[in-house]
């Protein structure tokens, strides 16, 4: 490993999210790459091409020997990837995993649905590629935010995608659901819907916003819908024995809660070790930072002229990596810190303070943290009570 990286106290990359598409066929409202204030998508080629697929894995390869990684995971994301069609991204699997002979690519992709066919399923247990699959919920809350370009709703081709994709068939190539929470969609009924197809995980989304770009209902910062929304989940999700669905929100609160040192990119305080490559090449910081301000995600850093390691190396990747560096002085002082991470680096923007400020969900956080915790905390004081009469007993 090299001198320069070590000193820099950073992880290696492990996954690499690759816009291998730059263009949606939905319009949704939300959307952090076609809604928001950096609108660099504009000037990126629709796909990309086969040459830079190649020199992506040989830059993942140099990645992997330099570090001892034996595996990393490599996603295809857009925009919508499928809209490339199956032999393109079949030859764009080829070409990334001939040039990178040392290290297993473990391949995963996020998909709107639309265009999850057949064809597709067969390309994925060729590739053995697992998609996670973004919706909302049922047809009423789908069709709030998620229309094409012509306002059409996606409802019936997304729900025939979901079908698919929970058949025995796709078994082991479903990543789960990615669900933006809506206010107005009860919380007991979009659980009770994704839960009618057996999904291995759902992933319920904080809208992503900030201090200057309030999410809705959050223009009074001290109030809680998402918190109160997340609980009615919650409350259902917990009774149920065992947990048949993964929600990694309530499963990473636990586990930080419990002594955990890592968990997904929203929580603790764990470096972040994922990087994003644009269709043209281009090396670039976490994606979703595209709300905050034009050029967030900028390194200055493409595959042709640069390795991961001058990523690893750049002054924003080294402030994600190291989240303390980063946390305000309120942040750093509060006991819950180490379990929320201060916050989504995105949703702890303004343009006065940079993102050195609390979330701008800081009171949802706190509300969810100590109902969650509570719970489980009394749940395992019970165990070890029951543990200490058994002991007692046979003693």
């Amino acid at each position: 490993m090299s001198d320069a990286v070590l000193e820099s106290g950073t992880r290696p990359f492990k996954s690499f999210i690759c816009k291998v598409a730059s263009r949606c066929n939905l319009d949704c409202d939300y959307c952090y790459v076609y809604r928001h204030a950096d609108q660099s998508w504009r000037s990126q080629p629709t796909r990309m091409s086969l040459e830079t697929a190649a020199q992506l894995g040989r830059r993942i390869n140099e990645h992997a020997r330099e570090h001892g990684l034996e595996q990393v995971d490599v996603t295809l994301h857009g925009g919508e990837p499928l809209l490339l069609g199956v032999d393109y991204l079949r030859a764009l699997c080829e070409a990334v995993t001939r040039a990178a002979p040392d290290v297993r690519l473990r391949w995963n992709g996020q998909t709107n649905g639309t265009a999850y066919t057949e064809e597709v399923l067969e390309f994925c247990r060729e590739w053995d590629v697992s998609f996670g699959l973004s919706m909302d919920g049922p047809r009423a809350a789908n069709d709030r935010h998620r229309l094409d370009h012509a306002g059409r709703s996606s409802f019936a081709q997304v729900e025939r995608s979901i079908e698919l994709l929970s058949s025995r068939r796709a078994q082991g190539l479903w990543g789960g659901i990615l669900a933006v929470i809506d206010l107005e969609s009860d919380p007991v009924e979009t659980y009770s819907y994704f839960r009618s197809f057996d999904p291995p995980s759902i992933d319920f989304l904080l809208p992503l916003g900030h201090h200057d770009l309030r999410p809705p209902g959050k223009e009074r910062l001290d109030t809680t819908p998402y918190a109160d929304w997340l609980l009615g989940v919650f409350d259902l999700w917990y009774a149920e024995r065992p947990q048949p669905v993964r929600i990694r929100r309530f499963r990473d609160i636990m586990a930080l809660y419990l002594g955990a040192a890592d968990s997904s990119e929203e929580w603790g305080l764990q470096p972040v070790d994922f990087i994003v490559v644009e269709t043209n090449g281009e090396i670039q910081a976490v994606d979703t930072l595209k709300v905050t301000y034009p050029g967030a995600c900028k390194l200055g850093l493409n595959i042709v002229d640069d390795s991961f390691d001058a990523a690893l190396r750049s002054p924003m990747v080294r402030e994600r990596q190291d989240k303390w560096r980063t946390l305000g002085e309120a942040c750093q002082e509060c006991e819950l810190v180490r379990i929320c991470g201060g916050g989504y680096f995105p949703h702890r923007y303004s343009r006065r303070n940079g993102f050195r400020q609390e979330s701008v969900y800081c009171a949802d956080l706190k509300k969810l943290i100590h109902a969650i915790t509570g719970t489980a905390g009394r749940d395992l004081r019970r165990l070890r009570r029951g543990v200490e009469r058994e002991e007692g007993t046979a003693g």
